[in-house]
């Protein structure tokens, strides 16, 4: 790891480190003994617990000095994300290390006593305490687990975690509703290269049951199968998935009236993905969707096409604040989600934000002076100096400057990766109108390129 081009150096220990790693790493492995091999992993196993005790207790001092700010970064999690190239889960592993900094089994992680596995089970053994147990409590549950894990495996450590809770809190099956609500949880993560995303649920009583109905329901086999006559084929976890999709889609199409709102996942592709059903279109959620399965999602639903054949009711100068549902649709079509180099929000969880003159300063909600942020990259542009400018050359349509004597200030984000502007035939880029009739947008884009005849 380097200065970063600050001119702060590291450490002489992490120098030290960093050079002898060096050194390990040009080591050819091929003549050596399975006695030293097994050395060798047990050393740079003890190494990557100290590690992580000592990154934990550096996290925790950046923290609480408000580093991230300082070197210019939205928060700390952006600090490590964007500044470090960590993905999400890294980096909450990081935040939540940093809160736990001087405890006592991060403290007996850099005595290299407990592992990465140990540690979550002592954790998650903790967080099912009662809040009413006090910390003495606690103290001694933690203490007695880390002596159990110096001569336990993972497994076993987790049934002495069950035991343990049974004798110290013995009314923790029996929890409240209170407390059931507090725990429960559900969380999808971000797709993968194939488009598959995971996701985590702590479940209450309820969705518990209501999952095994959703299962007995239509995950058996044969159920929501497309074909009778032949054999259904599918794995247990993939009819509980299809299960689940078919719920969700009788949930999401309910009278409005009743639910609240009517669903409204809206897809982002261009023509050429419609005319030629390939690659992806992208959800205002930020999730990849292959054109057919969009298009069949869609099915029955109203369509809006962002294009530039004409605009419609984008630009609405000085009559109201904030930007109208056909506005953050074209923002969507344009952006894809915050403009922000270093954030990779959805569209979804983004705001309309004035680009060019703020709103005080007698900006226009027009189309063209807007853009998309998240909330705390909009927050920035208040509380930290962060400046935009419309910039249609840039791949995300705005150009972000730092705020003047902060690191970041000579060396600006770049750009989002991404290829340069398209043409207007080819791209939802501005001027944008919404057209509702996609066969007549097909049908124009295929006249104007020779494709048909005009009609008579």
């Amino acid at each position: 790891m380097s200065d970063n081009g600050n001119g702060d150096s590291v450490g002489g220990e992490l120098r030290a480190i960093l050079a002898a790693l060096d050194l390990h790493l040009q080591r050819d492995w091929t003549d050596t003994s399975s006695t030293q091999l097994h050395a060798e992993l047990v050393a740079l196993e003890q190494a990557q617990r100290r590690i992580r005790a000592t990154q934990a207790r550096v996290m925790a001092a950046a923290r609480e000095s408000g580093t991230a700010r300082q070197m210019g970064f939205v928060n700390d999690r952006q600090m490590l994300t964007g500044g470090l190239g960590l993905a999400p889960g890294e980096a909450r592993g990081r935040l939540d290390d940093a809160g736990i900094a001087d405890s006592a089994r991060m403290r007996a992680s850099g005595a290299g006593t407990v592992s990465a596995g140990q540690l979550r089970i002592i954790g998650k053994a903790l967080a099912a305490l009662s809040d009413e147990c006090d910390d003495e409590v606690r103290d001694r549950l933690e203490q007695q687990l880390l002596e159990a894990a110096e001569k336990s495996t993972t497994r076993q450590l987790q049934e002495h975690a069950h035991q343990l809770l049974d004798t110290l809190d013995p009314g923790r099956t029996e929890r409240g509703a209170e407390e059931r609500a507090r725990r429960r949880s559900v969380s999808c993560g971000g797709q993968g290269l194939d488009l598959m995303a995971s996701a985590s649920m702590t479940m209450d009583p309820q969705l518990a049951a209501l999952m095994r109905e959703v299962h007995a329901r239509w995950g058996q086999p044969g159920r929501l199968w497309p074909d009778a006559d032949a054999p259904d084929t599918r794995t247990d976890g993939q009819r509980m998935h299809d299960a689940m999709v078919h719920a969700l889609h009788l949930a999401l199409s309910a009278d409005a009236r009743k639910t609240g709102a009517p669903a409204a996942i809206v897809v982002r592709m261009d023509l050429d993905q419609l005319t030629t059903l390939a690659g992806c279109g992208q959800t205002d959620g930020g999730i990849r969707v292959p054109v057919p399965q969009a298009l069949a999602m869609a099915r029955g639903n109203h369509w809006f096409l962002a294009l530039c054949d004409q605009e419609l009711d984008l630009r609405l100068y000085r009559s109201r604040r904030t930007a109208s549902r056909y506005q953050r649709l074209a923002l969507f079509a344009a952006y894809g989600g915050c403009t922000h180099p270093d954030c990779d929000q959805d569209a979804r969880h983004c705001e309309a934000h004035h680009s060019g003159s703020p709103w005080s300063a007698g900006g226009l909600t027009n189309i063209d002076q807007l853009a998309l942020a998240s909330g705390d990259c909009h927050a920035m542009i208040h509380d930290t100096g962060w400046s935009t400018i419309p910039d249609r050359t840039a791949p995300q349509g705005v150009r972000w400057i730092p705020p003047a004597g902060t690191p970041r200030a000579a060396d600006p984000p770049p750009a989002k990766a991404g290829p340069p502007p398209l043409t207007s035939l080819e791209a939802p880029i501005l001027p944008f109108g919404l057209l509702r009739d996609l066969d007549h947008a097909i049908h124009a884009r295929l006249r104007a390129a020779g494709i048909v005849e005009e009609a008579a």
